[in-house]
């Protein structure tokens, strides 16, 4: 198969390329330099994305085959990396700088840029290439373990790509923990884009880098940016990924007789005597239901960039298409996507900037999380006895609640679910932004910019006459979401002798309007229309839709100050008015000052060979969140039906939560850090700490009744996160056939709630099965938020069952039983990566781990829900507490007595080491070589095979330690029979010319 495939890939690229004029190959020739002009041995000069190579002699002269349009890579320890596109002059004389002077280079920052060496804040930058390294449904999971102080979560294996990212901690009961994306300047969505079309990723960590965004920096901002049109010859990419996924781990389950001995034991001890007989176990089938469900299933990327220009006009054209099918039947994502970035100068002081992106998703879901007594897809998985098939023998769904008298009645047909209902989510993202660049003198420019973007989502679910548990039914869901961002900003630079100022100002505006409406029906005549004809429906919901609109109006101000290149000062405000507070506290002040020191251009350090950069940094910022809904602080009526006469009449009715004047939470936080380079900046470190404080938490407080109010809600108190982060990365070979990077990050976060409304505690929600329904999350002054409050089990009783601390010793379990059992956030998490190439192959590996975070696991309850004819794992046969087994060897069981009576409660049973280490991808490739072959017409072919999520080390016993089941900030760390995650191998192929 993967012969085909590399045949076909090579035909194709051949195929394109004959569109093109065979250009002859020539030699160019040329001399290395340092600064001061002293030649360079041993410079590596290669011709870019090819395995073409050569090195300078000792008088640095250098001789390789290469063609106009060709880009020449010089490279050399301690150097920073040169790149020149050849032209008609063959000779090309290149004089190398220190990586010290490469400093220079350019980083993004809010509403501008910067040279690297300028740079005050905590920011982390990631390339594009290790950006779209593998395939993934949303860029924004690539970061993980990439960037020291960023926490990137896999929710579940949805093919849709369901993850959380966090900066530096959470910060926000109430409000989004979610950080601010700016795509190219505007506030966009990251699933937007594809991952090829990245040029680079800043991460804004600290205060003083994000205060210039105001209430939307709280916590934390990611700039991306994309690629762009260069002069020069026209060049075209085509890249190319199949693979192919499959489930990390299968849970081991009881087989058929397992199965049937447990539920002989269970009866027995309940009933007082057993169900199946010898004969009837030794006939039983074998259904392995994980075997069943959990397929493999391919994945499948196609990019195509076409990009070129002149000094006046450049233009980028990409497009691509992602297909990715999920393990689970019938769920699957879809993403097609199209870019143009357009720059042209009309002059030399007027030009324009055009970025348009059209995304069309289609995603398919399935009921594929939660449920309790296998009520759900996966649930049901797990849970269908293994005794059983799918189908009766006339081919119709076999009904698992009816297969024997003691059955679960909540247990679902995973079959059936699959087949019979389907729910269809399709979106159409939309995105233009035009800009206008103006000098008004010489150093000073103008910049406004207009931007527009338009999501439209339309979700259609159904569930056929052919479902067991309940009559057809079928409803439509639209959401229509507009965005459009004004800025107008005034860039000023000044360079006098030894001081350089950068200095930027301006006026935002941001308006966003949602509309929604939903309508449903059920008990349809026909299941061929589905929800293409929902006038169709015997018995009809009440239709329902929404509107919502906020405003953000803001002023902001930077400057940038350097003196002779080692003392740095940054300084920024911005003023955010918003519509969503009372009259009197609209708008919000968030300041941020930040002072560096490279100390490594002092005098008294102008001898330390090794030392090539070290940069102190100190900085304090405010920033902010609404964390409100646009209409919270306002008196809000809401509508109903009732019935009336006979009829159903509408009603208006005052809303149960009492308005009340509310303060934006805001987030102070300082940060110290160090950047040094060693051994010519070879050996590179940078190192954090920082301390940052929420205070007036918003959330909701209960009222008492006589009030008239169900709750209201409040500024109610103040949280903290202090941690610290490393990187450090090194360049461990390099000359001009072998190249070996290595780099690695790790970050330390502890997260304390310091006050709340009356010192009161917080509790998450219920999580409510049909044996249990308590919470198991609590928010307490002077512990981190959402830790694990459970109740602490004290081994079994005379008779086998559970038994639980009782710290009040009144005889019953209460909240006041409960106790601090876990903690659902990391000690620390981590990236390790590795890159090597030479003569023309490159082979990289990317481990990501996190240490120390618990794990609720919910699926492992249902060991203890026994009785209901479920299937279990074979743990809960093999060891459990027996009348006849020694005291020592019930002491020792890991399960109770085999028993529907167990008195089961949310206990420190459940929570897990969610620990792991992972090899998120390792990847293997080679440059095919194409020079060497005589082959003109083809700039570069490169074939790899790479895999993802192939290894694992962990103590988690659930399907992975990857994953967040429930939504919310204080619900997190809990497993509840999620969509599993997948390993993937995949092959690929990347042609341009």
């Amino acid at each position: 198969m993967v012969h085909k495939l590399l045949k076909k890939w090579c035909c194709l690229a051949s195929c394109l390329c004959l569109g093109f004029h065979a250009l002859g190959q020539d030699t160019v020739t040329g001399r290395v330099t340092d600064e001061g002009g002293t030649p360079l041995e041993g410079v590596s000069v290669s011709v870019k994305n090819t395995a073409n190579s050569t090195s300078t002699n000792v008088e640095g002269h250098y001789s390789i085959g290469a063609r106009q349009g060709n880009v020449l890579v010089f490279g050399y320890v301690g150097y920073g990396t040169q790149e020149v596109e050849v032209g008609a002059n063959l000779t090309l004389d290149v004089k190398l700088v220190t990586k010290q002077e490469a400093l220079d280079e350019v980083v993004v920052v809010g509403y501008g840029t910067l040279k690297r060496r300028d740079v005050t804040g905590a920011i982390a930058s990631v390339s594009g290439q290790k950006m779209s390294e593998y395939v993934v449904p949303n860029p924004v999971q690539a970061l993980q373990g990439r960037a020291a102080g960023v926490v990137v979560t896999t929710n579940s294996g949805a093919p849709n790509g369901n993850f959380t990212v966090r900066i530096r901690g959470s910060n926000s009961i109430r409000g989004g923990n979610d950080p601010l994306y700016i795509i190219d300047g505007m506030p966009s969505s990251p699933s937007s884009i594809n991952s090829l079309d990245i040029e680079s990723v800043e991460v804004l960590k600290d205060a003083s880098a994000t205060a210039i965004y105001g209430s939307r920096a709280a916590n934390g901002v990611v700039l991306i940016t994309t690629k762009r049109g260069k002069s020069g010859a026209a060049s075209i990419a085509y890249d190319v990924n199949y693979g192919i996924q499959s489930q990390i781990k299968k849970l081991d389950m009881m087989n058929a007789t397992e199965w049937a001995t447990f539920y002989n034991e269970q009866q027995l001890n309940d009933v007082g005597k057993t169900y199946f007989t010898d004969e009837q176990i030794a006939a039983m089938g074998n259904v392995d239901w994980q075997s069943l469900v959990f397929q493999n299933a391919p994945i499948q990327n196609h990019n195509l960039m076409v990009m070129g220009g002149t000094e006046k006009a450049k233009v980028l054209v990409s497009g691509s298409a992602m297909t990715r099918d999920g393990i689970i039947p019938n769920s699957k994502y879809d993403k097609y996507n199209l870019r143009s970035n357009i720059d042209y100068n009309f002059n030399d002081r007027f030009s324009l900037q055009l970025n348009m992106v059209y995304t069309r998703t289609g995603r398919s879901d399935q009921n594929s999380g939660g449920g309790n007594r296998g009520g759900s897809l996966i649930g049901g998985t797990l849970a269908s006895p293994p005794s059983l098939q799918p189908y009766n023998e006339d081919g119709s769904y076999q009904n698992l609640q009816l297969a024997y008298p003691f059955m679960s009645n909540a247990l679902l047909n995973p079959f059936n679910i699959l087949n019979e209902t389907s729910s269809k989510t399709n979106a159409n993202l939309g995105n233009i932004n035009l800009a206008l660049g103006y000098e008004l003198i010489k150093g000073l420019s103008l910049r406004t910019s207009l931007g527009i973007e338009n999501n439209d989502y339309q979700t259609d679910y159904y569930r056929t006459s052919k479902y067991l548990y309940g009559a057809s039914n079928a409803s439509i869901s639209n959401q229509h979401d507009m965005t459009i961002v004004n800025e107008n900003i005034l860039n000023y630079h000044m360079d006098i002798n030894d001081h350089a100022l950068d200095a930027v100002g301006g006026f935002t505006y941001q308006q966003y309007v949602g509309k929604s409406s939903s309508v449903s029906g059920s008990n349809f005549i026909s299941d061929a229309p589905e929800t293409g004809q929902i006038s169709g429906a015997s018995i009809f919901g009440i239709p329902s839709s929404g509107y919502t609109k906020w405003v953000l109006m803001s002023y902001l101000g930077r400057i940038n100050y350097s003196f002779k290149g080692k003392y740095v000062m940054t300084v920024s405000a911005r003023s955010d008015g918003s519509s969503r507070y009372s009259p009197g506290s609209k708008w919000g002040f968030f300041p941020s000052a930040a002072l560096a020191w490279r100390i490594s251009q002092e005098r008294f350090l102008s001898n330390v060979d090794w030392l090539s950069e070290l940069k102190l940094r100190a900085g304090y910022g405010r920033t902010g969140s609404t964390a409100i809904s646009p209409y919270a602080t306002l008196n809000m009526l809401s509508q109903g039906k009732t019935p009336i006469n006979g009829d159903m009449g509408t009603f208006y009715a005052p809303s149960t939560t009492l308005p009340a004047n509310l303060r934006w939470e805001t987030t102070d936080q300082i940060n110290v850090g160090v950047d040094i380079g060693l051994l010519t900046n070879r050996l590179r470190i940078t190192a954090d700490y920082y301390d940052k404080i929420t205070k007036d938490l918003l959330n909701a407080v209960i009222l008492p009744p006589s009030s008239g109010y169900g709750n209201t809600i409040r500024n109610i108190g103040k949280m903290g996160n202090k941690g610290v982060e490393l990187m450090v990365e090194g360049d461990v070979i390099s000359n001009d056939r072998l190249l070996w990077t290595l780099s690695g990050n790790i970050s330390a976060n502890r997260n304390k709630v310091i006050s709340l409304y009356g010192g009161d505690d917080v509790y998450g929600s219920n999580v409510n099965l049909s044996y249990i329904n308590d919470f198991i999350h609590l928010i307490r002054e002077g512990e981190p938020m959402g830790v694990f409050f459970t109740y602490k089990e004290n081994g079994y009783t005379d008779d086998g069952n559970l038994q639980y601390i009782d710290r009040d010793d009144n005889g019953t379990l209460s909240v006041a039983d409960k106790m601090i059992t876990g903690n659902p956030y990391p000690d620390f998490t981590y990236g390790i990566n590795s890159d090597l190439s030479y003569r023309g192959f490159d082979f990289s590996f990317f481990f990501q781990g996190s240490q120390g975070n618990d794990l609720f696991n919910v699926g492992e309850t249902a060991n203890l829900d026994q009785g209901m004819g479920l299937n279990l794992r074979k743990g809960v046969l093999n060891s459990h507490w027996k009348p006849d087994n020694s005291p020592e060897a019930n002491a020792a069981a890991k399960y109770p007595r085999v028993s529907r009576s167990i008195a089961v409660q949310y206990s420190d049973r459940f929570i897990e080491d969610g620990s792991y280490l992972r090899l998120k991808n390792i990847s293997l490739g080679y440059n095919l070589p194409l020079q060497k072959w005589g082959i003109q017409w083809c700039n570069q072919l490169k074939v790899y095979v790479s895999a993802q999520n192939i290894w694992t080390l962990t103590k988690y016993t659930g399907m992975d330690p990857e994953v967040n089941s429930l939504v919310g900030n204080i619900n997190i760390g809990v497993d509840y029979l999620t969509y599993p995650n997948v390993k993937t191998v995949s092959f690929g192929a990347r042609v341009q010319f």
